[in-house]
């Protein structure tokens, strides 16, 4: 009851719909998971994102990113934002659920997910971005001209 309390107090980061189908509902551990062939990620004003997609020119290699807003007290303000570019990882996605709105401190997220990438202010808040590797074999780039 109390982490569900804090999960609505810290909510105003991103907006919430219950019957939001990129909003993954668990509690104080929510997050949105966001194609990067959607526009909603532009229109939360987290365009800028160093996401990659996987090409021939870059021999299937890409970058997902993951978007975690803190208050001004160094917290998880809401529900961080994954941005993925082929499907999600599930390694990811269970990292992401370790972060607790309104509890996890900036110290514990680079414990939990790494070095971070890039920093910007939005909507009053500090957001970090992680970036995330991928692979798709199917946009290597093999040399051949196709004859």
């Amino acid at each position: 009851m109390f982490l569900g309390t804090l999960a609505a107090a810290y909510g105003d980061f991103m907006p919430r719909n219950p019957g939001d189908r990129d909003f993954v509902n668990l509690g104080p551990r929510s997050y949105y998971r966001i194609s990067s062939s959607s526009t909603r990620y532009w229109d939360w004003g987290l365009g800028h994102a160093p996401i990659e997609e996987p090409e021939p020119q870059t021999q299937g290699n890409g970058t997902d990113v993951i978007a975690v807003p803190f208050n001004s007290d160094g917290t998880v303000a809401s529900a961080p934002v994954y941005i993925y570019t082929i499907v999600p990882e599930r390694f990811e996605e269970k990292r992401i659920e370790d972060l607790v709105q309104g509890i996890t401190t900036k110290q514990q997220v680079r414990q939990i997910l790494g070095n971070i990438r890039q920093v910007v202010h939005l909507k009053g808040y500090e957001v970090w971005y992680y970036t995330i590797r991928v692979h798709n074999p199917f946009e290597e780039y093999n040399g051949h001209s196709g004859r």
